[in-house]
């Protein structure tokens, strides 16, 4: 066979190829989600807590329930975890704006293994996302309650502000709202000590952690200590 009729039926083949896949949603619009439920599913957010006050190596969950108040299955619930203002791209870190790092990114806290995960499963619940912030946890049907929960340690002393966003899906057109038909946000204040947790001797003879009123109170007797040292 000649080679220019060849190459002729090899060119043909990739402009029909090309059609082909253009037909059949290969666009950037309606590509990568194009087979995911569009539109707003309201929930609600029955709680969400974290440790305000915490210690650097201690272990603490961050605990979100989800309820899915609409009459529509969300198709992929999944939660997006920040630390507005401190330059983060991954989950529970934050920018080290030291010059010439190749990745600067530093931990505030290390997620543990296994984790995050769906209350109530002994299985991973949530995974990763081209988005290092973005946890999906699938589908949640109406009336239903999702908590997830991730299990961290704490490593970087300072105050932080952890921010969540909850969404229905991966795709732009696929949004959570809440009543007022916003994205279900929440901002939750944490500081993080590296004081060492104090213990005393209760009346059992048993050695047991101060409560959290004795341990700040003496936390900020040692600041104040430190403050009037410093020249």
């Amino acid at each position: 066979m000649p080679r220019s009729i060849v190459t002729l039926g090899l060119v043909l083949g990739a402009l029909v190829g090309a059609l082909l896949v253009s037909g059949c949603g290969g666009g950037d619009d309606d590509g990568q989600f194009a087979g995911q439920p569009t539109g707003d599913f309201p929930v609600k957010v029955l709680d969400a807590t974290f440790k305000p006050l915490q210690t650097v190596a201690d272990t603490y969950d961050l605990k979100i329930a989800v309820e899915n108040t609409g009459e529509k299955t969300i198709p992929g619930l999944n939660t997006v975890i920040n630390l507005p203002g401190e330059g983060s791209t991954l989950a529970f870190a934050y920018g080290d704006k030291q010059q010439g790092l190749a990745m600067n990114q530093r931990p505030v806290w290390v997620l543990e293994e296994g984790w995050p995960k769906l209350a109530g499963t002994t299985g991973r619940g949530g995974a990763t996302t081209a988005d290092r912030r973005t946890f999906e946890f699938g589908e949640l049907k109406p009336d239903q309650t999702a908590t997830m929960i991730w299990r961290v340690v704490a490593v970087r002393p300072g105050n932080y502000r952890l921010e969540y966003q909850i969404s229905a899906g991966l795709g732009p057109d696929t949004r959570a709202v809440d009543n007022s038909g916003h994205p279900p946000t929440g901002i939750l204040p944490v500081r993080i000590s590296d004081f060492a947790r104090l213990t005393e001797i209760n009346e059992k003879g048993q050695v047991v952690p101060v409560s959290r009123a004795e341990q700040a109170r003496v936390e900020a007797q040692q600041q104040s200590a430190d403050t009037e040292l410093a020249p």
